[in-house]
């Protein structure tokens, strides 16, 4: 282990609060390795051949937050996952109500992490895809109810999946 990850890891065990793609660029890592200096017991990593369990799992599980972070744009959208079917080598998502759909090269999936992490002064959840340069290229934060926790069964879901 290098310097380097020895000092993020020890970082982000008494601080693990941060935006991820930020410490990422700091520190020269890819957002793969940059999760994997978290502590432990905050992720669980997949391989990216479960992709289709887990994309087409998230749909019934009502509102969540999908987010895409090009580093120079954060692109969130609040609502129901839209679902989706394959053509043309991409996974293509059904236009929801709010307008939301897209088009996901499934094959580009290497890893799926799971996330469980303080984020400010709230638990923090989401599903994170990434392509085999360990950069991030989808995050699915679970949804909250009206107090601002996580959705319960939302995290029973996610738990079950993550193999938590």
């Amino acid at each position: 282990m290098t310097a380097q990850i020895t000092e993020l890891k020890e970082k982000l065990a008494e601080n693990p609060a941060g935006i991820l793609e930020s410490i990422a660029k700091e520190h020269g890592l890819s957002m793969a390795d940059t999760i994997r200096c978290l502590p432990e017991e905050m992720w669980r990593e997949h391989s990216g051949e479960r992709f289709d369990e887990v994309i087409k799992a998230i749909p019934s599980w009502g509102n969540v937050t999908s987010i895409a972070n090009t580093g120079d744009m954060i692109f969130e959208v609040k609502g129901p996952f839209p679902e989706g079917s394959y053509a043309r080598g991409f996974y293509n998502l059904k236009q929801t109500e709010g307008g939301f759909s897209g088009h996901i090269k499934a094959d580009a999936c290497h890893s799926i992490l799971f996330l469980k992490r303080p984020f400010f002064s709230k638990l923090a959840v989401s599903i994170n895809f990434l392509n085999a340069d360990g950069d991030c290229y989808l995050k699915i934060f679970l949804g909250r109810d009206e107090e601002g926790q996580i959705k319960e069964d939302q995290l029973e879901k996610f738990d079950e999946l993550a193999s938590w």
